[in-house]
C-alpha cells in the first residue's frame, strides 16, 4: 500500500463498551476521523448509549504520506466535547490488495490500562484507475 493514492471509503460501523470515567450514565458518542487534521469528518452524535451503532461511510482522499487513519471518539456534553478515546489505524500495514479491513479496534486509555471501548470499522480502498 505504500506510496498508494486513489480513495478511502471507511464506514464506521459501531462502537461497545464505551467508557467515560467522569460521567456517570451513558455517553453521547460521535466520532472524528482523519487522515489529516486540516480535514477531519464526523459522525452524528448518539444520545445516551455506550454501544452506539453509526453505520456511517465517509470518502478520503488518500496521499503517500498519509500512513494512519486516525479516529477519535468524544462525548457530546453541553459544556463542549469529552474524549472518551482515541484510535489509529495504520493503513500500511493493512493489504488492501488481499480485502478490506474490518475489524474491531480498541481504544486504548491515555493514562491507565484499563480500555475506553471499542469501534468497528471497516475501510475500503479503491486504488486509482490509470
Amino acid at each position: 500500500m505504500s506510496g498508494s493514492h486513489g480513495t478511502l471509503e471507511v464506514t464506521i460501523v459501531e462502537a461497545r463498551h464505551l467508557k467515560d470515567e467522569d460521567i456517570v450514565g451513558k455517553n453521547d458518542a460521535f466520532v472524528e476521523v482523519y487522515l489529516d487534521k486540516d480535514y477531519k469528518q464526523r459522525t452524528k452524535t448518539i444520545k445516551n448509549n455506550n454501544d452506539p451503532q453509526w453505520n456511517e461511510k465517509f470518502n478520503f482522499n488518500l496521499d503517500r504520506n498519509h500512513d494512519d487513519l486516525h479516529l477519535c471518539v468524544y462525548d457530546d456534553d453541553a459544556v463542549g466535547k469529552d474524549a472518551i478515546g482515541s484510535a489509529k489505524i495504520n493503513l500500511k500495514k493493512h493489504d488492501f490488495g488481499k480485502g478490506d479491513f474490518d475489524e474491531w479496534v480498541k481504544l486504548p486509555a491515555l493514562l491507565g490500562l484499563r480500555s475506553k471501548g471499542e469501534i468497528h470499522v471497516t475501510i475500503h480502498h479503491n486504488p486509482d484507475s490509470k
